[in-house]
């Protein structure tokens, strides 16, 4: 069990009976504030967000690609062409994280804080920016994948990755493949895992194979930057070649300005977020695509 979930179980019981609060320590919307819109509904149902692309996920990932970091002080010039949004910061619950009330979608419309805290009751993790090389993207990646096509609950994890790529992006899945195997009480890879087939950045005209390294934007839950352990299967990050540069920026402080600014910076705003094939589901994951493209 790593931190966050112990201080959310903790959080659980003590508000046990109480409108509030099972992932922070405090609601902090009193009146709505508007602070975009959004041309297109959100689902947040986590059997969706946590094995399917998703338009919400594809939201998020866009904001911490498109963010204009300062890393100067981390002595770094760097152009980050990659960002990946864990699923499980994604949450569908609401009044502050109630467990007994959900919701499906964020409807198109006026979009405002209340929601995002909502949607993102972890909005205090702050992002970095990782330096890593190729192989290991793909190992984490493989984490990504690694349980769809399990049953239920387990084929539905929140190690699953949203990601957004510079000009664009297309990961390759082939769920009949060996899925990586991970210790999560030691925070170990044991089985690498074959599942990711490639990586590619660019339009789909022009999409070019990952090599060398890269900057990634993330969350720092994720590669363990606060405690020293890479959660949700980021254990290949553990390589000494890898670089984590933070950035000291709450997540929120990067999603808010995404959500004012969006329509200046992609193409189709009106049909903005959608499904874009950056998750390239093959024939071995047939099954799961049709449930993911038939929900609506």
């Amino acid at each position: 069990m790593n931190e966050r979930t112990f201080i959310a179980i903790a959080a659980t019981v003590a508000l046990a009976g109480s409108d509030c609060d099972v992932f922070n320590e405090s609601c902090p919307v009193t009146t709505p504030e508007v602070w975009g819109q959004v041309a297109v509904d959100l689902i947040v149902r986590e059997d969706y967000t946590r094995r399917c692309e998703a338009p919400v996920g594809n939201f998020m990932a866009d904001a911490l690609l498109n963010y204009d970091y300062d890393l100067t002080d981390e002595g770094a010039d760097v152009n980050v062409r990659m960002a990946l949004f864990n699923s499980g910061a994604i949450r569908e619950e609401v009044t502050c994280g109630a467990l007994e009330n959900k919701r499906e979608r964020i409807p198109q419309g006026p979009i405002t804080d209340q929601d995002i805290y909502q949607l993102m009751p972890f909005y205090e993790d702050s992002v970095v920016v990782v330096r890593m090389d190729a192989t290991i993207l793909k190992q984490v990646m493989e984490r990504s994948v690694a349980n769809l096509g399990l049953s239920g609950s387990e084929g539905a994890k929140g190690h699953f990755l949203h990601v957004a790529g510079e000009r664009g992006v297309q990961i390759q899945v082939d769920c009949g493949a060996q899925a990586q195997q991970y210790d999560e009480e030691n925070g170990v890879i044991d089985t690498p895992g074959e599942r990711i087939t490639g990586i590619c950045l660019g339009p789909p005209d022009d999409c070019r194979e990952v090599v060398g390294t890269l900057y990634v934007a993330t969350l720092d839950f994720l590669v363990g930057s606060s405690d020293g352990k890479p959660n949700d299967g980021f254990a290949a990050l553990h390589d000494p070649s890898v670089q984590v540069l933070e950035t000291y920026l709450p997540v929120i402080d990067v999603i808010r300005p995404w959500i004012a600014g969006y329509a200046a910076l992609v193409d189709d705003p009106d049909n903005y977020p959608r499904v874009e094939g950056r998750l390239d589901y093959l024939e071995s994951c047939a099954a799961i695509s049709d449930e993911c493209n038939a929900v609506k």
